[in-house]
């Protein structure tokens, strides 16, 4: 098979052990790893050099570069890759020891352009948060769209796909750089679109960390580059489709930009003490002009099935500060859950 897995890392040599030894422990060894330092400032190079240092047997080179974002850090590393394949995994995730047996035995035959598998969130502890798996496929990347938009019932994340490495460079796939939110989905919604054989696994071979100092969980407005994101999507739907695609752009730039927009809502306040969402919403107008007034239009259209988030998006425009105090709210109920739940599992186990 020969399979490229293209690292991108930064700052973290708290935390790239589990990515090595996953890496390292493969029952197949047709592959090779790419890690991009992306200008780390802490010890995360001579970590990670240290770990090589040890164990030779791993195929593995460390491209070091100025700091430019892990958009730039995986295109260098797709560019350097000599792999048939390529995937991308983030340098505090990590994967099943079976990852590169499993694809190779998958893709030997029918050889898909993408290849994708299950995958589980986790905690920093490895326990299981959620698991997304689905039946085994073999389909057409704009079925796998289909999946993801319509029936629902695909997740792919970045360290849960791979793809043949002359189809990307083929149709001149990259990721967006300078983009910190978003880009992920964008790359991957392109590539599904070009597609014409995707497999998808039923196996969990990959592992999301759940960081609490992540992007995801932190104050950032830059996390509402994911409007962008989308809008570039569906632009290139549109230059390379004939309409074809269109309802997959409708849930896109409604359904799917509302629901977003709101995580990145929740994860500003929600992890943050004493900033007001009118402060929040000042900085999201400085850094995205009008980008408030236009959301506003489409969560008036929105029609997702999650009767939590239409309440969100009732409060919201009702008046934002009633969103906030909501949102603390539901957040004190969830931590008393979590202390009741504790309390009754030492109770029961004394």
């Amino acid at each position: 098979m020969n399979l490229t897995i293209v690292v991108p890392v930064y700052n973290l040599e708290s935390h790239v052990a589990p990515m090595l030894d996953s890496l390292l422990h493969q029952s197949e060894k047709q592959y090779e790893v790419i890690i991009v330092d992306d200008g780390s400032t802490d010890q995360t190079y001579n970590t990670i050099n240290a770990f090589l240092t040890v164990h030779p047997s791993l195929q593995c080179r460390i491209l070091r570069t100025d700091n430019h974002g892990v958009s730039a850090a995986r295109n260098k590393g797709l560019y350097a890759a000599s792999g048939k394949y390529v995937m991308f995994l983030d340098g505090d995730d990590y994967v099943s020891t079976d990852l590169v047996q499993t694809l190779q035995t998958n893709v030997t035959d029918r050889e898909p352009d993408i290849i994708c598998w299950g995958y589980n969130l986790v905690r920093e502890d490895q326990s299981t948060i959620v698991s997304f798996t689905s039946n085994l496929n073999h389909i057409s990347g704009i079925q796998a769209l289909e999946k993801i938009f319509v029936e629902k019932s695909l997740r792919i994340w970045t360290g849960s796909i791979a793809y043949k490495r002359d189809f990307l460079l083929k149709h001149e796939i990259q990721y967006t750089e300078q983009c910190i939110n978003g880009e992920d989905q964008e790359f991957i919604y392109k590539a599904l679109s070009r597609a014409s054989k995707v497999t998808s696994l039923p196996e969990v071979l990959s592992f999301y960390l759940q960081r609490g100092s992540s992007i995801s969980n932190s104050y950032n407005v830059k996390k509402f580059d994911v409007v962008d994101a989308f809008k570039r999507v569906d632009a290139y739907f549109r230059t390379h489709f004939s309409g074809e695609l269109e309802p997959i752009s409708d849930l896109l730039l409604n359904r799917e930009m509302t629901e977003n927009y709101f995580f990145n809502l929740n994860t500003c306040l929600s992890n943050t003490q004493g900033v007001r969402i009118q402060k929040l919403l000042q900085d999201i107008d400085q850094t995205y002009p009008k980008l408030t007034q236009e959301m506003h239009g489409i969560m008036k259209h929105y029609n997702g099935t999650d009767k939590k988030l239409s309440f969100q998006i009732k409060a919201f425009l009702f008046s934002p500060g009633l969103y906030q105090r909501f949102i603390h709210w539901d957040r004190s109920i969830v931590h008393l859950k979590s202390r009741i739940k504790t309390v009754l599992k030492v109770q029961a186990n004394s």
